[in-house]
């Protein structure tokens, strides 16, 4: 029995032909991946919790299964709901999903608005700050500081953006006009003035930085988001990561309590990028220094109560083995992400 309010946005699909066990063995198995809090509603329900508090479960019904998904704003509903579906889909192949409450055919998604090109900035020697204006850009100033920024192809003449389909999921533009969507941190946000700031990392072949250099005041983007976790919180922070990360560094240091001890570890080329002072935090810049940081995990272990580390996928493998595998540290006082893939 739960005994906190539900959150206000709501959908929920009939499964009728899937047995709840099925169901409820996957949510297991996706708590336990992700270290996400299960919840158990006496064997006739399971759900949880993401970060932010949104939810998705599911319950027994008449015959087979009901899932759900309840969010506290109707973008995270409609992102959230999309991801389940995915999973679903993965590990449920032909398994149909007709949601309830489905946003209006043809609109926009609600966690998709539309943004213009202010200005650019050099930052540092690795990174272009890209300033955006739009007036839809409130829900980028909450707990989750990610979002994903979308490209039309160069040379676009005639813009498509994503619309809602008929079943109420997110139909792409695909082919020659499937736009690019990588994901950023949001560094800076006025939502009432109406503008945010993100940093690129510039490197060979990135697409969004060429887009940043390039880019004429006005040009129109795509802003889907925000997703993707919120900063590390509490006394004593283990951090880190490459010039990817750099940004949603900065951001957990400035929401870092006054009082909170720990250490930050950069493992980029350089150390110019303008991070924030923090009087309890030591900055260590340790270039390519995870397979390091992980031998000395395994040998002295840590004090700290939440780990937030983000690097190439390759190199956070090392990490994960030696927090996960040999240490045994909780999965819910972690965040292990690969950022990219060499």
């Amino acid at each position: 029995m739960r005994h906190d309010p539900l959150p206000p946005f709501q959908t929920e699909a009939s499964l009728p032909d899937l047995p709840f066990a099925a169901i409820d063995a996957l949510i297991r198995a996706k708590a336990a991946e992700h270290g996400l809090a299960l919840h158990d509603g006496h064997g006739r329900s399971t759900w949880c919790k993401v970060p932010g508090g949104d939810e998705f479960g599911a319950r027994k019904g008449p015959t087979g299964s009901i899932l759900y998904v309840r969010a506290h704003a109707r973008d995270r509903l409609h992102a959230l709901r999309e991801t389940v579906t995915a999973h679903l889909a993965e590990h449920l192949p032909g398994q149909r999903i007709a949601w309830s409450a489905l946003d209006r055919p043809g609109t926009f998604p609600p966690n998709f608005s539309l943004a213009r090109v202010a200005g650019v900035t050099r930052i540092g020697t690795d990174f272009l700050r890209l300033r955006l204006e739009g007036g839809d850009l409130a829900r980028f100033a909450r707990d989750l500081i990610h979002f994903r920024l979308v490209l039309q192809p160069p040379g676009t003449a005639n813009p498509a953006w994503p619309v809602i389909g008929n079943d109420g999921q997110t139909l792409w533009p695909k082919g020659a006009a499937a736009l690019h969507r990588p994901a950023y941190t949001v560094r800076h946000i006025d939502p009432v003035a109406g503008w945010l700031e993100t940093d690129i990392f510039i490197h060979d072949g990135g697409r969004a930085c060429g887009f940043a250099q390039n880019a004429a005041p006005g040009t129109a983007v795509g802003l889907t988001g925000p997703g993707g976790g919120g900063v590390a919180q509490g006394d004593s922070l283990l951090i880190g990561g490459d010039e990817t990360a750099y940004p949603a560094l900065a951001r957990t240091l400035e929401a870092a309590a006054p009082d909170a001890t720990g250490k930050c570890h950069l493992f980029g080329a350089r150390a110019d990028y303008p991070l924030p002072p923090h009087p309890g935090i030591r900055v260590i810049h340790a270039p390519g220094g995870e397979a390091a940081l992980a031998d000395r995990l395994r040998r002295e272990g840590t004090d700290a109560r939440q780990i937030w580390l983000a690097t190439e996928r390759s190199r956070l493998a090392v990490l994960k083995a030696a927090i996960i595998d040999n240490l045994g540290i909780d999965k819910a006082r972690t965040h292990l992400a690969a950022y990219w893939s060499a």
